[in-house]
């Protein structure tokens, strides 16, 4: 108290001695010192408030070319959660876990068809090799089904050599790489596990980040370069084709770029890094530095708005697919 009693008097002394001099020239000197104090006190508060809204914006040209949530033909979608655009037959497929069943759109988003079958109690996540080969993550039964819609068969993955956790093997989401190889979230041991599609392990990454909580979602781009999201710390991971990490980005204490609950991601054909961010209804994109570029949509419920984003997939043409509840919303950018 004394301190601040003592530098509240030399500020008198100060405006005092001015004021003999040169009275307008003190009034002047004193707005502006005022002035400035105000601003710097804005921005601190800004900044610390309201981080990511200072230095992004949203991309003002993307578009909504479609939003599917079932008709009377297909029925209501019921809790899909997840998706894959089959570039070669030019098909959407969805894992509609709520209706236990995977269903198949065309270019336009026209229904097709649906599989179910009584291997499949819980489709969560989907993903298809080079020979049109379906792999399915079932949570229901926590188990990777296999599939073969040519000779019919649907039948789980026989998983060979994987090195024994401290807890039971419960796999999480599943990614494919332009060789086939699977890489699944091993969610109770908080690992990555790369297998052959036969099966056959390869090899596992982990994480060794204090901060690190467990795998949420992951993917792997034409190079073999590995990202993954831990949604409880709220950080993005970036590993080269060997499994080493080169980055990581994100998390809640950064103050450019904070991701509130990020739940999935997806990479695009520029190396755009794109994170749903659900508890933010929107997607942030960055570069593979970390670099926040700018941010997709905004919270609601209204069209192109997002209100419980779960999953992210985008094709090579660049058409964005985000899982919004019990909608799939398409964007353009």
């Amino acid at each position: 108290m004394c301190s601040m009693s003592s530098n509240v008097s030399g500020a008198k002394v100060m405006i005092r001695k001015i004021n003999t001099n040169d009275n307008g020239q003190q009034a002047s000197y004193i707005s502006w010192k005022v002035f400035s104090y105000i601003q710097l006190l804005i921005l601190f508060v800004l900044y610390f408030l309201f981080p990511v809204q200072l230095y992004s914006k949203e991309k003002a040209e993307i578009k909504v070319v479609a939003v599917i949530s079932g008709d009377e033909i297909v029925g209501k979608l019921n809790k899909p959660s997840g998706l894959f655009f089959d570039e070669i037959r030019k098909r959407l497929y969805v894992a509609d876990s709520g209706n236990n069943r995977l269903i198949s759109f065309d270019s336009e988003f026209k229904y097709l068809n649906e599989l179910s079958h009584e291997e499949l109690i819980l489709p969560t996540s989907i993903v298809r090799n080079k020979e049109g080969h379906f792999f399915i993550l079932d949570n229901g039964k926590a188990d990777i089904i296999f599939i073969d819609l040519e000779k019919k068969v649907v039948e789980p993955l026989s998983l060979t050599g994987i090195p024994p956790g401290k807890e039971k093997f419960v796999p999480g989401r599943i990614a494919i790489d332009k060789a086939n190889r699977l890489y699944i979230i091993d969610k109770l041991n908080k690992r990555l596990l790369i297998v052959e599609q036969t099966g056959k392990f390869v090899r596992e990454i982990t994480v060794k980040d204090k901060n690190f909580l467990g795998l949420t979602d992951v993917r792997v781009d034409n190079n073999g370069d590995i990202y993954a999201v831990d949604a409880v710390s709220g950080s993005v991971y970036v590993f080269d084709n060997k499994g080493e990490m080169v980055s990581r980005f994100g998390g809640r204490a950064s103050s450019i770029g904070t991701l509130r609950f990020p739940v999935s991601l997806a990479i695009d054909k520029n190396g755009l890094i794109y994170v749903v961010d659900q508890h933010a209804g929107k997607v942030s994109v960055f570069d593979k530095k970390g670099s926040l570029q700018y941010t997709i949509a905004k919270p609601g419920v209204k069209e192109g708005e997002l209100s419980n984003p779960s999953y992210i997939f985008i094709d090579r043409e660049g058409r964005i697919y985000l899982i919004d509840g019990n909608r799939i919303q398409v964007f353009k950018e």
